[in-house]
């Protein structure tokens, strides 16, 4: 007789509290010529570059300091286009040039994360895109250890349930893992509304990238959630004889 098997799912999640944010941006333009519209993307990249490095000072080693509010950031190539509009008659009408830049900026520091992000909301080019929530590397592999044996161990009470029922007592015999991986929010449809205003002038890019005109700016006041850690094994269990 086949010895009865078992096969099921073990599960398991851990929330923990987010240790990096990461910022998105776009810096972008349009207009009727080519060379502007590329020239302005490129200025205020290049300006927003300066400002990242400021933000993630290295030691001499070439690491990042310890206490940087910016762990990294990262820029795209230059994307240029150009799209030709019609009037109500369908007419071609004079082709219009795009531009635009991307960033990804990993925050160590929210307080500082939310004060960047209400300055880059005052520039006209700039389109912040989303901020994500995540864990950094060393966490990740700590909470994947604690994860994976949470996942085995509710397989097992789930295996040991249907095998008292039926009056077997059963042992795993395969496993096979469905991986591990974070899942956490982003955008800013989870901010809270904005704090009180910053003093104008008063911080990394409080100052126009042009004139050094002051830019009245506001933080955003971050709601950062839970990042949640989640582990699943498939195992199939067999029977033994008492």
């Amino acid at each position: 007789m086949v010895p009865l098997q078992i096969h099921l799912s073990g599960t398991s999640s851990v929330a923990y509290r987010p240790e990096r944010g990461t910022l998105a941006i776009t810096v972008k333009s349009s207009g009727p010529e080519q060379q502007p519209v590329s020239a302005d993307v490129t200025t205020t990249s290049n300006y927003l570059n300066q400002g990242f490095r400021e933000l993630s000072p290295k030691l001499e080693t070439g690491a990042v300091a310890p206490d940087a509010p910016v762990t990294s950031f990262s820029s795209k190539l230059l994307r240029t286009w150009s799209t030709r509009p019609t009037d109500e008659h369908n007419n071609p009408l004079p082709p219009t040039y795009h531009a635009t830049i991307g960033f990804n900026v990993v925050f160590r520091d929210f307080d500082k994360l939310g004060e960047v992000a209400g300055m880059l909301a005052s520039y006209p080019n700039v389109q912040i895109d989303c901020v994500s929530w995540d864990l950094t590397e060393a966490t990740q592999k700590e909470l994947g250890s604690e994860t994976r044996k949470a996942a085995i161990r509710d397989a097992i009470v789930k295996a040991n349930d249907y095998a008292e029922v039926v009056g077997i007592k059963v042992i795993p015999v395969e496993i096979h893992d469905r991986g591990q991986g974070t899942s956490g929010t982003s955008l800013f449809a989870s901010m809270a509304a904005p704090a009180a205003p910053a003093t104008p002038g008063g911080g990394l890019f409080g100052t126009s990238k042009a004139d050094n005109d002051v830019i009245e700016t506001t933080p955003i006041d971050l709601n950062p959630q839970d990042v949640r850690y989640s582990g699943s094994v498939d195992v199939r269990f067999e029977a033994v004889a008492e």
